[in-house]
């Protein structure tokens, strides 16, 4: 069923979206199978087309701020590539400059002077035909980030040494801003039949990435831009 109709309410408090779409193949009420129906309107409503939606909702603890992920040489677990966890969990704290190690360390990104434009969003999608829906109300928006005054470059080694995954790589991807939302409600509904998830507190949706280049002592020596929608999955 082809694209009908779209619906936009806006006041100061909320953002509604409410689209008919066809949704045949929502094939059960599994949040990860509902996911990526939505993950489009997500990424142009609140990451303004600017920002990526993350890959997989179920695992949405990957995409933290400083978050690292490493390219595979082929496709492994049906991913290219790799999640390395926090930049604290990878860095040469020997190395690397102490002030920005013990920034790491206090884990303190959110950025005080973000404010999103609404309380909250909800986005409907729904296929009237044969009565599946699916919709996601997401409230209190706050953002994490990387400042601007923190140059990773040259400040930060990696420690290439002992973590396998970061041997003989030439760069590495960073998440350095983070969209989330404090309250996430999802529901799902095939025909007769629904089912509502309430996410964790603070969950990320939307995230910026840079790609760092690798010295081989692991110093991060260069920052490369990266396009708006390459996604790490």
């Amino acid at each position: 069923m082809p694209k009908k109709l779209k619906v936009v309410v806006k006041s100061l408090y909320s953002h509604e979206i409410r689209k008919d779409v066809s949704l045949d193949n929502l094939k059960s009420l599994k949040l990860e199978d509902a996911w990526p129906f939505i993950r489009d309107e997500i990424e142009i409503e609140i990451g303004s087309s600017q920002l990526v939606c993350i890959p997989h909702i179920t695992e949405a603890d990957l995409y933290k701020v400083t978050s690292l992920f490493v390219p595979n040489e082929k496709e492994t677990n049906g991913k290219m590539f790799t999640p390395l966890g926090e930049l604290v969990k990878n860095v040469n704290k020997e190395k690397s400059n102490a002030e920005y190690v013990q920034w790491l360390e206090e884990g303190d990104f959110h950025d005080a002077d973000f404010k999103f434009p609404h309380e909250s969003v909800k986005i409907t999608l729904q296929d009237e035909s044969i009565k599946n829906k699916v919709r996601v109300i997401m409230v209190n928006f706050s953002k994490t980030t990387v400042p601007k005054g923190k140059d990773l470059v040259n400040n930060i080694y990696l420690d290439v040494e002992n973590n396998k995954d970061l041997k003989g790589k030439k760069s590495v991807y960073m998440i350095t801003n983070v969209l989330m939302a404090k309250t996430i409600e999802f529901r799902v509904t095939r025909g007769t039949s629904s089912r509502i998830f309430h996410l964790g507190t603070a969950s990320p949706l939307v995230f910026g990435l840079e790609e760092f280049l690798i010295g081989d002592d692991g110093k991060l020596i260069a920052k490369m831009s990266v396009p708006i929608h390459y996604e790490l999955d």
